[in-house]
């Protein structure tokens, strides 16, 4: 994680102040607070001053941005991306058309193992590149901050260096790091399971530890991927390591998954849409956040979205994000967000959560997605009357200015950007 500096590249910041703010959303675990016709004082990157009446410069170097009655709402998180990766799977839509499943379609060769072979064949430049790319796209519509994880490697070489594209690359958004060396078996694994495991636990794992590589640990555990014993060896490894967990689990089968991570202190369990209640206790009680994926499951065709509502009735912290990755090329965290309210009905104030602070607790990112004093300086303007719209608006973008830690990065007036 690169704090402010990403974005403080330019040299010494300026005060920065935002006037005549319609609606400050500020969202927090337990509520989200509205300012009405609010300002905030940006200095040094952070938040020094949030009211309900203008402010004025502090001194003559002061920037003034006039909102003009826009809503404000924190620096979007997301914290499941796949987003380094090289090549492309359009044609698998016409599959997907025909009726192939997600497994039909990898056992065949395609699927993860198709951006595999692309992944392994492409230079840690040309992935960086890439990655440039569309984090610059993610901050087009507000996001600040990002999760993003290898997996499309496999392999010693491919791992790490997805990883250090990752760390590397010039933008100015904050990166958090996953291994997600256990996304499936490897080809040249495909007789010999134990040995790729063993790899993982005993090679990859204190690799990537040792060197920084990343700050969590990931595994597919579902059928046809990882087995329960095979996730949980990975899991303790990483743990052992010092690496943070995480788990994808839930998704096409529940196999205790969700249950297993949570009971070894996972920070996120993600897609969950067939979750039972045994696993929602089990991520309340140990402090683990549901992350949902509802992108993903518009684009493989599964035919039911993850029960958000019994989520958060249960008290779960949900978060939001998009799995960006070749199978789900999304990167606009309200069509998530449009998803999680018309399949999901998640009301706006949990929808706002899960993309702020919900999603960066997700990720062990607890000063991000919040508005407060002393915070790093995050901020998006929505040209709307309220957040709700900015739901209700099916194919609208709303989004005028994008802040990250105290500079306007992103503006758009009139179209114009």
């Amino acid at each position: 994680m690169r704090g402010l500096t990403a974005a403080q590249r330019g040299g010494e910041m300026a005060e920065l102040i935002i006037n005549n703010i319609g609606k400050l959303y500020r969202p927090r675990e337990g509520e989200v607070e509205v300012f009405e016709n609010a300002s905030v004082r940006i200095e040094g990157g952070v938040f020094s001053d949030i009211s309900e009446r203008p402010l004025t410069p502090a001194t003559d170097a002061a920037k003034v941005l006039d909102a003009g009655g826009m809503v404000a709402i924190p620096g979007i998180v997301d914290p499941h991306t796949h987003a380094v990766f090289a090549g492309d799977r359009t044609d698998e839509l016409l599959m997907k058309l025909k009726g192939l499943s997600y497994l039909e379609i990898l056992s065949s060769g395609g699927g993860i193992a198709k951006t595999l072979r692309e992944t392994r064949a492409a230079s840690r430049e040309y992935l960086k590149e890439l990655l440039r790319e569309r984090i610059g796209e993610f901050m087009r519509w507000g996001v600040t901050t990002l999760e993003v994880k290898s997996g499309y490697g496999m392999d010693r070489d491919t791992e790490v260096k997805q990883l250090q594209a990752a760390l590397e690359v010039e933008t100015l958004s904050d990166v958090v790091t996953t291994f997600l060396g256990a996304h499936i078996i490897p080809p040249e694994y495909s007789d010999k399971r134990e040995e790729y495991v063993s790899f993982l636990t005993d090679v990859m794992i204190p690799y990537v530890a040792e060197r920084g590589l990343a700050r969590f640990v990931d595994v597919f555990c579902d059928r046809g991927v990882y087995t329960l014993e095979e996730a949980e060896e990975i899991l303790r490894a990483g743990k052992r390591h010092g690496l943070l967990l995480k788990i994808h689990s839930d998704e096409l089968e529940n196999l205790g998954a969700t249950r297993m991570a949570a009971e070894l202190g996972a920070t996120s369990a993600d897609h969950l849409l067939l979750s039972e209640e045994e696993d929602l206790q089990a991520m309340a009680e140990h402090g683990t956040v549901p992350v949902l994926l509802p992108g993903t499951v518009f684009t493989t065709f599964l035919p039911h979205y993850p029960d958000a509502r019994r989520m958060l009735d249960a008290g779960l912290p949900v978060a939001l994000a998009t799995d960006f990755n070749p199978n789900c090329p999304l990167q606009n965290p309200f069509f998530v967000a449009q998803l999680a309210v018309f399949k999901m009905r998640m009301m706006p104030e949990d929808v706002l959560k899960a993309l702020t602070v919900n999603a960066a607790k997700a990720i062990a990112e607890p000063q991000r997605g919040m508005v407060e004093e002393g915070l790093p300086a995050d901020l998006v303007l929505l040209e709307v009357k309220s957040f709700t719209e900015a739901l209700y608006r099916l194919g609208y973008d709303p989004i005028r200015v994008v802040v990250k830690g105290g500079k306007v990065v992103r503006r758009w007036v009139n179209g114009a950007r």
